[in-house]
């Protein structure tokens, strides 16, 4: 997508629906809408999903831990949407992921319902036989996992659940838009609502990129901004009541020989919380917290007191491991938006079902929800525009259409772009195949035009050069944090090689963008991948958990 001609189209048009907000559920909102036929624009003032939908624990889930909260009916279509990215519409992204959940006296979920809740958990899934869980005594356990604290250790289960890039299935998302007619552009902000009868009627914007200011023309909008979703309410309404409660959720980042667990664990802490570990190749993700957030929104950081609740949850079930602070290589940050009405409530007993208002001038505007059931929200939202906007919603599309790079991709000279995939080195053929489905041939295609573009950007780290003029070309990408952060995912899956390969990326972005030196240079900068891991102490940082 050439990000001019989509500017050019976002001033000029009208149209049906205009998306503000390129996370998860705008990108879905936006695709759901452009596949029904309507007119679409998508906006988004960053990156596409440049906060909340890159910051997640990597997981397509059901939400186990919902289950004690009666939250049966968020569950049951979650594991559905699960099923259906897995086998259907993004299995390039979506892949089953065995977890086991080790049960210690007096801590955590008893087995009794532990085994109660995952009954439930397959009858809504239906797996196959070989995925459905099974209860492990303590023997059975530490075979599984010989790092677990035999201490109080009386035994487990092992279940499937399933792991996705958050960040990509959010920009095949936005792809997939714009294939099927959307104008979509980052990087573009709103700044003001225009009314007429007292209905939205257009929205002031400007080109962060470009510094120009035009109108966005649309029957309808949609707020999809995630935890600056009241900030734009405001805009519609200053009168408007707060509709979300913002949690931050923490990730450290540590290296595979400091933890080298076996498999993917679902720790319990003291007070029914739970915290994942994941591994992911050479890394292994830690995570989450559940704290609320009053801060700055535009600097959320791992604060010590996130990352001391987490070392204190893994040291209690892995003390082998001996953590410290400096063995998180890496972190990350988020926020969730959580209904207001969860308000007295610990952030972890508050439900993830969406936030959605309707405001007096149109306004729809939507929050929250899970990464895995992105789609379903999206469907109900396109189902109410289509109402208001008096066209007929009839069945989605998404229901059964496969994203990007899950469909047949058709490019001219096909079979040479399939023999240039087949002669890159294996590792890196297989990244492709990972973050880009079938279209992993486009990239490929690329790397034919010189040596260079067919190496890894570093030694070791299976991200080809060529990727990053794919990025530029293909996907949007305007910075080297676009591609360091959210196109490769280098920054938290490949820590140690994010400052070289940043390098190598800013200098390649140049010759493509016609960046100069003092460009190329601030660029690194604001990527910043040798950043320290854990921000430091300030009143706002991050509290332990109660």
């Amino acid at each position: 997508m050439i990000r001019a001609e989509q500017i050019a189209r976002l001033s000029r048009a009208n149209f049906d629906l205009a998306v503000i907000g390129g996370g998860i559920n705008g990108a879905a909102i936006a695709r759901d809408a452009a596949m029904r036929g309507l007119s679409v624009a998508l906006i988004e003032r960053g990156d596409f999903a440049g906060a909340t939908s890159s910051r997640s624990s990597k997981l397509i889930h059901g939400g186990l831990r919902y289950l004690p909260q009666g939250q049966l009916g968020l569950v049951r279509t979650a594991l559905a949407e699960r099923e259906r990215l897995r086998r259907l519409t993004a299995p390039h992204l979506v892949k089953p992921l065995r977890l086991l959940f080790p049960l210690y006296r007096g801590r955590g979920p008893g087995r009794i319902a532990l085994g109660a809740g995952l009954w439930l958990y397959d009858l809504f899934a239906r797996p196959p036989r070989a995925e459905r869980h099974r209860a492990v005594n303590r023997a059975a356990a530490l075979a599984a996992e010989p790092m677990l604290n035999p201490q109080a250790l009386v035994g487990g289960a092992l279940y499937y659940d399933a792991g996705g890039d958050d960040a990509r299935i959010t920009l095949e998302n936005v792809l997939d838009a714009a294939y099927h007619g959307g104008a979509i552009a980052n990087y573009v902000e709103l700044e003001h609502f225009a009314h007429a009868q007292r209905r939205i009627a257009a929205a002031e914007v400007r080109d962060r990129l470009g510094g120009t200011r035009f109108e966005l023309r649309a029957r309808l909008f949609v707020n999809a901004a995630g935890p600056w979703v009241d900030d734009l309410r405001r805009l519609d309404d200053p009168a408007a009541a707060r509709s979300v409660r913002l949690t931050k959720g923490v990730h450290l980042v540590i290296g595979r020989e400091r933890l080298p667990v076996r498999e993917a664990l679902v720790l319990g802490d003291a007070h029914g919380r739970i915290v994942f570990v994941i591994p992911h190749g050479g890394a292994v993700l830690v995570g989450t917290t559940d704290t609320d957030f009053d801060g700055d929104r535009e600097c959320v950081a791992a604060g010590p007191g996130d990352v001391a609740y987490l070392l204190d949850v893994v040291s209690q079930s892995l003390p082998g491991a001996k953590l410290t602070v400096a063995d998180a290589i890496a972190s990350f940050a988020g926020l969730r938006a959580l209904g207001a009405a969860g308000d007295g409530r610990a952030p972890s007993a508050v439900s993830r079902e969406e936030v959605m208002v309707e405001s007096r001038s149109g306004l729809i505007s939507v929050a929250g929800g899970k990464l895995t059931t992105h789609r379903e929200i999206a469907e109900r939202v396109v189902d109410r525009a289509a109402s208001i906007l008096d066209r007929g919603a009839g069945r989605s599309p998404t229901l059964d259409t496969p994203l990007p790079g899950a469909r047949r991709v058709e490019i001219k000279d096909a079979g040479g772009a399939a023999q240039a995939l087949a002669a890159l080195p294996a590792d890196l053929r297989e990244a492709l195949a990972a973050r880009y489905g079938t279209r992993a041939i486009v990239p490929a295609s690329l790397a034919r035009q010189s040596p260079e573009l067919a190496r890894p950007l570093v030694a070791g780290c299976p991200v080809a050069a060529a990727e990053v003029i794919y990025a530029v070309r293909y996907e949007m990408a305007a910075s080297v944090a676009d591609f360091i952060q959210r196109r490769t995912a280098l920054s938290w899956r490949h820590p140690r090689s994010a400052g070289a390969a940043a390098q190598q990326a800013a200098r390649l972005m140049a010759a493509e963008l016609g960046w100069d030196r003092a460009r190329e240079q601030a660029e690194l900068e604001a990527c910043n991948p040798a950043a320290p891991a854990i921000a430091p102490a300030t009143p706002r940082a991050g509290a332990a958990q109660p």
